[in-house]
């Protein structure tokens, strides 16, 4: 997916939940930075993000889980 649609997803998220995303202060590039630093994505030099096998396996075990946004605690 191109980081332009993500970033555009990612802003519209932050404008349904102001409140959560100021609370946790967690910008898209920081999110990202996550995201990579523990092989969730890879981000290509074209900009485009892939998510990897880890990712994949990491969000079948939340959904596994039953995990939900509503759970998460700050």
């Amino acid at each position: 997916m191109p980081l332009a649609r993500i970033r555009a997803r990612y802003d519209q998220a932050a404008a349904a939940f102001p409140n959560e995303y100021k609370q946790a202060n967690v910008t898209l590039d920081l999110w990202l930075g996550f995201l990579l630093a523990h092989t969730l994505i890879i981000r290509h030099p074209s900009d485009m993000i892939e998510i990897t096998v880890g990712g994949k396996d990491f969000l079948k075990y939340l959904l596994h889980w039953g995990r939900e946004a509503n759970q998460r605690k700050y």
